[in-house]
């Protein structure tokens, strides 16, 4: 029966193609294609053939019912025949052709092969279970397999080794060393076919509890943690516990067999588990945890922000262990005082000792403190920081002159808008005769926005009576309000506003900050101040400009320039650095500033108050920031 189906088809065959071409002399010169093979997949197979002599190419054919279809022409010995069905038979043959006048001359038929393509290929294959010495594995059945077949081989090994069939979808591995990963494949098994390997998997083994833990103890209170390698995991994590028996705590993960530890208590015992993982796109594995193993972290180590101490200075203090369990105290506290759990501050010339302790490790330290920079009241504060740098007399009272309508400016834009109006009027009648002004005049209108600038940088006395007016009557809604009893309400919205932020030490009487009696504050106060108007980026930005030309409403212009030289280029006292913020001055022999600066790695304020001459407060500022800026 099959030899007449073959010579049914080959008949078939040489009629169809007869009907359609003729030979000519040439094309029987045309031998037939002959050693047809194949390489079958499971919806693919690849044929090839011996070349034929004056062949120009080929034409590929396959069985479909009683004839045959054209699947392709090719150039070359070989054609990839796609879309095929897995598990089943296919007939293929091959014709040499020349190419005469544009037409196709077509050889004899050749013989025709008979390709049973592959089973489908065993996908999904993953691991269900794993052990110290084994892994269960699993995959997708495939249709027309009778049993499957598993090959294993170590990562680094090239040959794969066949470890047994099964004709269910799964299958345990066993006895395997765990000290490496293992490449797997499975192929599908029937009578008369296979199928191509699956992809290649890569599984591990569970793995193995690790042993001979030591701990070696480090000065810094670290301790270094080793132990035999387990090979292969991804990585160990590292738990510890203050207590043999308490609740662990993840700390980290390595690589490596090794891990330093750094406690928080000195001279401590802690107690270690250590778990080997192993974590890939397939497998998540934990290993068994490691017994409790006790290491002892080394000596407090202590070190200070700066050797050389003057008074007035705040230095930090860096501890190996941080600060969580840090204690700080000083043999005079007349001369080194504790500001923080890990700051000191230089508080007198002299010298006394620093004893820091932490868990069992004491540490003590001989700190000797010299004369300040300069003898002002004054402090440098890190904005970028939040943290004292220096601070000399900070709480005695001082004079604060003109800083004090930085005080104004606060209260008048937190309770007003930019756009509110401001009319100047009798109130004019209080500027003191020596007060500096703006130059504004009764009947003039502004917005408080533009107003601002009088203010602050020609330091109008003027501006800061019609701000305070105005302020207090709105808030009062009371517009009719006297300018006498408006300024004293205004004044006392200063006080509340200084008490809200913390500055204690400060009683306003004024909001110009004319020298008279009862108007006090301290460089404390004034440091809150600034760190306000910082904060404030209207005023930040008012405070930092060198000069501005503002219209009043009423039509009027004005250009206003700073009274502060550290932001005016041309001025010898001029910085870069520098970008705000208040002058205020007593008199000739009693001067002070304000200063905003900023560098590449922080923004400070300096408050100067005291100087002897209007060079010396920014001869000090100065001096601040080449102290504790640069």
């Amino acid at each position: 029966m099959k030899k007449t189906t073959s010579l049914f088809l080959t008949l078939g065959l040489t009629l169809l193609i007869s009907s359609v071409f003729f030979f000519s002399s040439f094309a029987a010169k045309l031998d037939a294609v002959d050693s047809l093979k194949a390489l079958g997949e499971s919806t693919a197979c690849t044929l090839s053939w011996n070349a034929v002599e004056g062949a120009d190419g080929y034409r590929v054919y396959r069985a479909n019912g009683d004839g045959y279809e054209i699947l392709g022409n090719v150039k070359d010995n070989s054609f990839r025949a796609e879309n095929l069905r897995a598990n089943r038979n296919y007939k293929f043959t091959v014709r040499a052709y020349t190419i005469e006048d544009g037409k196709k001359i077509l050889g004899p038929v050749g013989k025709i092969l008979t390709v049973r393509t592959k089973l489908p290929t065993v996908s999904s294959v993953k691991a269900t279970k794993t052990s110290f010495s084994a892994i269960n594995i699993s995959w997708k059945a495939v249709k027309g397999a009778e049993k499957y077949q598993i090959f294993v081989s170590p990562t680094k090994v090239t040959a794969y080794k066949s470890v047994g069939e099964t004709s269910d979808v799964n299958f345990r591995i066993r006895g395997l060393d765990g000290k490496t990963g293992y490449k797997i494949r499975v192929r599908a098994v029937s009578k008369n076919n296979t199928s191509a390997f699956s992809n290649t998997a890569l599984f591990y083994v569970t793995p193995k509890k690790i042993q001979k833990i030591k701990s070696t103890r480090i000065e810094g209170t670290k301790t270094l943690l080793t132990w035999e390698e387990i090979s292969p995991v991804t990585c160990y994590k590292i738990y510890v516990s203050e207590t043999k028996n308490g609740k662990l705590r993840y700390v980290g993960k390595t690589d490596d067999p090794e891990y330093t530890y750094t406690g928080e208590k000195s001279l401590t015992n802690y107690y270690f588990v250590i778990r080997p993982i192993v974590e890939t796109k397939d497998q998540s594995l934990k290993g068994k945890a490691s017994d409790r193993t006790v290491g002892k972290t080394g000596k407090l180590k202590i070190t200070l922000e700066k050797s050389n101490i003057r008074k007035g200075e705040y230095i930090a203090v860096s501890s190996s262990a941080g600060t969580k369990y840090l204690s700080l105290s000083s043999s005079d506290e007349n001369v080194l005082q504790i500001a923080k759990r890990d700051l000191i501050f230089a508080a007198k010339t002299g010298s006394a000792v620093l004893t820091a302790k932490n868990g069992n490790s004491t540490v003590k330290i001989k700190i000797s403190v010299a004369e300040p920079i300069f003898n002002y009241m004054s402090c440098v504060y890190d904005v970028t920081n939040s943290r004292m740098i220096f601070g000399n007399r900070m709480f005695e009272r001082c004079y604060p002159a003109s800083i004090t309508k930085l005080i104004t400016a606060l209260v008048a834009t937190k309770n007003m808008s930019l756009d509110s109006v401001i009319t100047v009027g009798n109130e004019l009648n209080m500027v003191e005769p020596l007060s500096s002004t703006c130059g504004i005049k009764r009947g003039e209108k502004f917005r408080l926005g533009d107003l601002l600038y009088g203010l602050l940088l020609p330091s109008g006395g003027d501006a800061a009576y019609t701000i305070a007016v105005n302020c207090a009557r709105k808030v009062s809604k009371n517009p009719n309000m006297g300018y006498v009893e408006a300024k004293n309400y205004f004044v006392s919205m200063m006080n509340d506003y200084m008490k809200s932020i913390g500055a204690t030490g400060t009683h306003c009487v004024n909001p110009h900050g004319y020298p008279v009696s009862g108007h006090y504050s301290t460089v404390h106060d004034l440091l809150l101040v600034a760190r306000n108007i910082l904060k404030n980026p209207t005023l930040a930005k008012i405070t930092s400009t060198n000069a501005k030309y503002v219209t009043a409403l009423t039509g009027e212009g004005r250009y206003w320039t700073t009274t502060n030289s550290l932001l005016v280029p041309y001025s010898s006292k001029y910085s870069s650095y520098a970008h705000g913020m208040k002058t205020g001055t007593v008199d000739t022999n009693y001067t002070g500033i304000i200063s905003a600066a900023t560098n590449s790695r922080h923004t400070v304020i300096t408050v100067v108050i005291g100087c002897e001459s209007f060079d010396a407060r920014y001869t000090a500022t100065h001096k601040l920031y080449n102290n504790y800026f640069y």
